[in-house]
């Protein structure tokens, strides 16, 4: 079997690393509160957000975290991100601050901040968009995972095709067409509290015959627990 269709086999299931508790037959399976889990979240004032997204094809490995806290009722984050870039044997790290005000993103590499009004707060509030991935799904359990000190389920998400498509990213705006040829996706729910902690999308596409291998890891943490400090100068810009 070639090298790429092994680490693409691996990287489609969840924990092929392993070391994390798998999910007892007889354990008290709770059923998923789609609708609780969405209340949940709609009373959240703040919570910090990791997302870790990987590509693997033939031509290039990339790496991409973003890692932040969010404040939900003033429509604020501090993000970093880092991509780390692989194109044959010479690799490249950049990273770069931002600041999220509404729809306003201030961005730095280290020198001025560079104001856009690209911000979509809807993009950035990724706990909004991750509840409303549920919606019209059905769960299978999977294992028991600890995050943020709190043990959770980890369920395989069941979505029709076109929901697929619509989680993947996938449209057909693009001149080369991208074809989603494997898809699965996870949720870390927390059923006594119906508390979303995180969600695992893995897929494998094509994109003008080339295959490529994508991963994206978001988790959410510290509920109600962080604070965004914006700069006195973007403060001032935005009055």
């Amino acid at each position: 079997m070639p090298l790429t269709v092994i680490v693409a086999c691996c990287l489609l299931l969840a924990g092929c690393t392993g070391g994390i508790g798998v999910f007892e037959d007889d354990a008290d399976d709770t059923a998923v509160d789609v609708d609780a889990i969405e209340a949940n979240a709609d009373t959240v004032e703040s919570y910090h957000v990791e997302v870790e997204r990987t590509l693997r094809s033939g031509m290039v490995n990339e790496t991409t975290t973003i890692d932040g806290p969010v404040d939900v009722t003033d429509r604020q984050a501090h993000l970093t991100m880092t991509t780390e870039t692989h194109v044959g044997a010479d690799p490249r790290t950049t990273e770069t601050e931002q600041y999220v005000l509404a729809d306003e993103r201030y961005t730095t590499d280290g020198d001025e901040f560079d104001r856009t009004d690209d911000g979509n707060w809807e993009e950035t509030h990724r706990l909004a968009s991750a509840t409303d991935s549920l919606e019209n799904a059905s769960f299978e359990p999977i294992r028991t995972e600890t995050v943020d000190g709190v043990e959770t389920t980890m369920y395989e998400l069941n979505v029709s095709d076109e929901h697929e498509s619509e989680l993947a990213g996938i449209d057909d705006s693009g001149h080369v067409g991208t074809t989603l040829e494997e898809f699965v996706a996870y949720v870390l729910v927390d059923t006594e509290t119906d508390t979303l902690y995180g969600t695992d999308v893995r897929m494998q596409v094509s994109q003008g015959g080339e295959p490529a291998v994508v991963t994206v890891e978001t988790t959410f943490t510290d509920y109600d627990g962080v604070e965004v400090s914006v700069p006195d100068e973007l403060s001032s810009d935005d009055e």
